[in-house]
């Protein structure tokens, strides 16, 4: 068994946006199949550059608050108890966050072939 906990967690900047600040429960290796477990609070306002992942999917659960995605040019906003699938290759970006959010996020590894 492992534990983590927030509290003891040292935050990050997110490659997407400096401004923001992540923290990573924990990196690749600890569980198979995933690259990490993350947790970031969005502050109003906020927002992260289009980017895409070759071969990699990212599912985002939001936990408090309204974050606008755009995925593939569409508006997908997430709320409370909402959670999305962002597949490999498709590009993702926030818009917008109408209101303070918080929400976990991970990325999936792929099986090596």
């Amino acid at each position: 068994m492992k534990r983590y906990s927030l509290e003891t967690t040292p935050y990050e900047q997110i490659s997407h946006n400096p401004k923001l600040k992540k923290r990573v429960l924990f990196h690749k290796g600890v569980v198979p199949g995933l690259m990490h477990l993350s947790q970031v609070v969005l502050p109003k306002g906020s927002d992260a550059v289009e980017h895409t992942h070759d071969i990699n999917s990212e599912v985002f659960y939001c936990l408090r608050g309204r974050i606008i995605f755009v995925v593939n040019g569409e508006e997908q906003p997430l709320g409370p108890g909402e959670c999305m699938v962002v597949e490999p290759g498709e590009p993702h970006s926030i818009n917008d966050v109408p209101e303070e959010a918080e929400m976990v996020y991970f990325m999936n590894e792929p099986e090596a072939a």
